[in-house]
């Protein structure tokens, strides 16, 4: 209400109160909305700055990915050093290779999402060499894919086949190879001129030529069996299917992107513990340009011995500091069983984790004294050592509550008895001898030696997971390196699939073929239900 005179004011008492009050709630809506219009602005002002700040990462990661192709390609093409022998030159060029189909994936994944951010913006193209012809010689398995429906979806007419789209997948069948046809019936409603064919269903390489069992079978040849491309290539050329050492680093480098996906998923079970065991191993990674490699490692971590559903996780780093396991772990509390490496001791600082320690590299310490010159002194320590491992291999398939009583009962005298024994010998030999060094190693991590009888659950060793890299160590005698620290990472990814593998009785050929097949359309809420011992209960169910 608005007065232009103070005579239209009203006079009375109650009136005025009334006029009063409705202008003091005309207000405060005109404060409310204002402050609505506010908030409305503040949030649109967020949603834009999101978007401002994906757009420059987006852009800055495809810089990077399309900078690092053009690094590999100069690596992979340029000058080289003339000291390398034919294989390691093979070696050499079917790591970079490897790399670069890896990381043009990741770049193609990213070019892809950033076409479904902005439907306006139309993503390049990539290039790709033209489909191998597959040989006429190689047997055909038709697959025939019909449409879910007989009728028009725009007029209800019924549909007429005018044609088929044929795509021809190459297939491996543990022995030889064949070729999967996926024949699509091409339908046409006369009426409205409209076209439809069945989608062909995901594969896990889009538009590829390989099937799952394919690449599955190339993945387990290289990490399994540790036969490197290069020779894989010979042998398929035996077989009568040319594929070039460049398609299978391709594959390999688009298959391998699945396997972080599962090896994430396994990190995340393993962390679900309360006792882990934990170990590094070297891993040569490419130098590239001068044919040298450096030393990286990959750290591998397990769950305890005895565990329902045992999983091992390798993790790749550039270096050995103790920065990694603790980057590793994290916030997680329990028990870590370990060596005698000092890359560890922040982690036991923190009081959250409590260290575990390993019987057989006391033994080994001894064991080592005695092989460079016999010694009564190791002879006996190892003696003592042989007794607490016979009471393990007599209760080893008791459960954790009736493991800890016995090794009480039984070990903890022998244990008692050899502690004394071992400070009175110290005493009597050379300090700086190897012997004295063999008995300090173990006196200084006595209470970290006999914790394993306090916890029935835990090993008397750290062997479960120095077994658990024998693959490894095979693997490096016959490929010899990694490519990069992404090809590092990616090799750490696919140690912890296959070895969780054969950790839980399954068999790895078996299973990527599946995983691989199923992985382009499971959903990621689920992928819980595709790890190595819950797909083995779906398969014998």
């Amino acid at each position: 209400m608005k007065f232009k005179e103070s005579d239209d004011l009203p006079t009375q008492p109650d009136a005025l109160r009334a006029l009063v009050l409705r202008l003091l709630q005309e207000q405060e809506e005109k404060d409310s909305e204002l402050a609505e219009r506010a908030r409305q602005l503040a949030e649109h002002q967020r949603i834009l700055l999101q978007k401002e700040e994906h757009l420059l990462a987006r852009d800055e990661l495809i810089a990077r990915l399309e900078m690092t192709i053009a690094k590999l390609q100069r690596w992979r093409f340029g000058r080289r050093s003339e000291k390398l022998n034919p294989n390691q030159i093979s070696l050499w060029e079917e790591a970079l290779e490897t790399e670069i189909a890896a990381v043009e994936t990741e770049l193609d994944a990213v070019l892809t999402e950033s076409a479904a951010l902005q439907p306006e913006a139309k993503a390049t193209p990539r290039r790709h060499p033209g489909r191998m012809k597959l040989a006429d010689t190689l047997p055909r398995v038709e697959v025939h894919h019909h449409p879910e429906s007989c009728t028009c979806a725009q007029c209800g007419a019924p549909l007429e086949v005018i044609g088929e789209e044929i795509t021809e997948k190459l297939d491996y069948v543990p022995g030889h190879f064949q070729v999967i046809r996926h024949i699509r019936a091409k339908l046409a409603c006369r009426p409205c001129g409209t076209l439809e064919s069945p989608a062909l269903p995901a594969q896990v390489i889009d538009k590829g030529l390989p099937t799952a069992r394919t690449i599955a079978h190339v993945m387990t040849a290289k990490y399994v069996d540790h036969v490197p491309l290069y020779r894989q290539e010979s042998q398929y050329l035996r077989a009568g299917v040319p594929i070039s050492r460049s398609t299978l680093c391709s594959w390999m480098g688009q298959g391998e992107f699945w396997m972080s996906v599962l090896a994430g998923a396994c990190k995340r079970a393993l962390l679900e513990g309360a006792l882990l065991h934990a170990d590094e191993t070297p891993l040569p990674v490419l130098r590239p340009g001068d044919g040298k490699t450096q030393k990286a490692y990959l750290w591998v971590y397990r769950s305890q011995a005895d565990a329902a559903h045992p999983v091992v996780v390798f993790e790749y780093a550039p270096d050995r500091k103790g920065c990694h396991p603790q980057a590793f772990l994290g916030d997680w509390q329990g028990i870590l069983q370990t060596d005698d490496y000092n890359g560890y001791d922040a982690l036991y600082r923190t009081g959250k984790i409590t260290e575990a320690g390993c019987w057989a590299h006391v033994r080994r310490h001894f064991y080592d004294v005695n092989q460079r010159a016999p010694s009564p002194v190791a002879q006996n320590a190892l003696l003592r050592i042989r007794k607490l491992y016979e009471i393990e291999a007599e209760i080893k398939d008791d459960p954790p509550e009736r493991k800890a009583e016995m090794r009480r009962q039984r070990a903890g005298p022998l244990l008692d008895s050899l502690h004394v024994w071992l400070n009175e010998v110290q005493r009597q030999v050379a300090p700086k001898s190897a012997i004295a060094k063999a008995i300090a190693y173990a006196l200084n991590r006595w209470q970290a030696l006999i914790l394993y009888l306090q916890e029935g659950r835990l090993s008397i060793d750290n062997n479960p997971v120095e077994r658990a890299l024998r693959g490894v160590a095979i693997g490096r005698k016959n490929y010899l390196f990694a490519g990069n620290d992404a090809g590092g990472e990616r090799a750490a990814a696919f140690y912890t699939v296959i070895e969780t593998c054969k950790l839980n009785g399954v068999e790895p050929f078996a299973y990527l073929c599946d995983v691989l097949d199923k992985l382009p359309t499971w959903p990621n809420k689920r992928l819980h239900e595709l790890l190595p011992w819950n797909w083995k209960s779906s398969v014998v169910a």
